[in-house]
């Protein structure tokens, strides 16, 4: 299966795109600087302009082959996620009340998502609109970034 990787800037810092076997494989925050010379894998540069359109404020959504979930329940939190409208947010419990499931175990899943903004997992938040997690610490502020940008109405506590 070949394999094709991308590194862009974003406002929230260096994304990296990997496509493998038809599918974007993963989306990742990296630090890495982005690359200097255009991919030519026609799906990496489909997904390169579609999360540019996302940051250009000209997409809310991502029409993108995804690579299938690790489990029948990730895929679940997957599509739970995916449903969060743009500028909106759920809490961790929200989404497993949706799928009769405990917020643990959806938190876990989200902390599993490989397709960052594709499967907008920032979109997920604690109980009384905390931030929850997103990776490391610089993460938190990357959610929060997410959040702001996208318009989210809701203030959110010190975590």
């Amino acid at each position: 299966m070949e394999r094709a990787t991308a590194t862009i800037d974003t406002p929230v810092g260096p994304v990296r795109i990997t496509v493998a076997g038809g599918v974007v494989a993963a989306v990742d925050h990296v630090q890495d600087p982005p690359d200097e010379v255009p991919p030519k894998d026609k799906l990496l540069r489909k997904a390169i302009r579609q999360i540019e359109e996302y940051f250009a404020g000209k997409r809310r959504r991502f029409d993108l082959p995804m690579a299938p979930a690790a489990s029948p329940f990730q895929q679940r939190v997957r599509q739970a996620v995916i449903d969060i409208p743009y500028g909106e947010a759920a809490s961790y419990g929200g989404v497993a009340h949706i799928l009769n499931s405990g917020p643990r175990a959806v938190g876990q899943a989200c902390g599993r998502n490989d397709l960052v903004l594709l499967v907008p997992c920032h979109r997920v938040i604690g109980a009384g609109g905390t931030l929850g997690g997103y990776g490391s610490a610089s993460g938190l502020e990357r959610k929060r970034r997410l959040l702001e940008f996208e318009g989210y109405p809701g203030k959110f506590p010190s975590n």
